[in-house]
């Protein structure tokens, strides 16, 4: 409570009970974890932290943020913030389509940046599952949402943020993320974020989507999207916008159907295993031989190379003229039979 603007407060390792709340004298405020972010907890039923109208951003770094059962975990309204390296969760809200629990929300034309968190085991129903973004802008980078569920938007949720300036959704994980209804990863409404090099897997529930557009031009490009009955899907619903999505180059593997599902675009999709090092044990580092990896770089999804080559490698595709040069110069053919078939 006597923090001023730019102070910097740590916080020792323990868990302390009830509301943390930063008002616009606290603007530029730390609040810093000083020690291991897992014995550093933040914990209440209603809502952990509530940040309003800060500007400067208030900063919170190294921290667990637990609870938050009825407002969620975070609650920032018309503030600047930045989240940084914390864990936030889990809340769980009492089910159905109500307006309680979730990781945390953005609301009323804030300003963010979410950086290295972790939004895991959320159930937020109308609210978020990870998190919304309402009518405001974020950065959101380097992060994992894991294991949250909601009716609408799993991990995360992009709302009405079309005149808010562009948000950036880059080399995050989304793994095994939910919705009753819309949007598993991520919902998008009337919003056109860049959501470029992140990772989803094992997401969609009945939403059935890894992302799911419902109007907006958001710009997907460089992702991969594994595991999931749909990879982008667009929908047309009375009110709103069309659905625009700027689909770019993606990697798309195990999808119960067509990739791209009621889009004007399907862009330069490739469907093919990414060749991830250890997917059964959650690590989504591609192999060296990846078709994510070029030139010896990872350019697709949201991590490096992490192990050699795995797997079988791709089958290469060739011409026909191509092979009939092979044969003529005396060399077996590839991928097929030596029969000439």
């Amino acid at each position: 409570d006597a923090a001023t603007t730019a102070d910097t407060i740590l916080v020792r390792p323990g868990t302390y009970q009830g509301t943390v709340r930063f008002a616009p004298e606290q603007s530029g405020v730390l609040l810093k974890g000083d020690g291991p972010v897992e014995n550093i907890v933040l914990e209440a039923d209603t809502m952990v932290v509530g940040i309003w109208n800060t500007d400067p951003a208030v900063r919170l770094e190294g921290l667990t943020i637990s609870g938050g059962n009825i407002y969620g975990a975070l609650w920032i309204q018309g503030a600047k913030a930045e989240i940084v390296g914390c864990v936030v969760g889990p809340s769980t809200g009492p089910g159905g389509c109500a307006l309680v629990g979730g990781g945390g929300r953005a609301i009323f034309f804030s300003d963010i940046l979410i950086e290295d968190c972790v939004f895991e085991n959320h159930t937020g129903w109308e609210a978020p599952g990870g998190f919304i973004v309402w009518n405001s802008r974020a950065d959101i980078r380097n992060s994992i949402f894991r294991n949250n569920s909601s009716c609408y938007g799993g991990g995360l949720e992009m709302y009405h943020c079309q005149d808010n300036g562009p948000s950036i959704i880059e080399g995050n994980l989304f793994l095994n993320n939910e919705a009753i209804t819309w949007g598993g990863g991520i919902f998008n409404v009337d919003s056109s974020p860049v959501i470029r090099n992140n990772t989803f897997s094992g997401n969609g529930g009945s939403g059935r989507a890894a992302i799911w557009v419902l109007g907006g031009s958001p710009d997907i490009h460089h992702n991969i999207i594994h595991d999931s009955y749909q990879a982008v899907r667009c929908q047309a619903e009375p009110g709103y916008p069309a659905s625009t999505p700027i689909i770019g180059d993606n990697i798309c593997w195990q999808i119960g159907v067509s990739p791209i599902t009621n889009c004007p675009s399907t862009g330069g999709l490739t469907v093919e295993d990414p060749l991830f090092c250890d997917a059964a044990n959650d690590d989504y580092h591609l192999c060296a031989n990846s078709p994510g990896v070029v030139g010896g770089v990872a350019t697709y999804g949201a991590f490096d190379v992490g192990c050699g080559d795995c797997g079988p490698s791709p089958v290469k595709k060739m011409t026909w003229g191509a092979m009939r040069q092979l044969l003529q110069d005396g060399a077996p053919p590839q991928n097929g039979s030596s029969d000439g078939d």
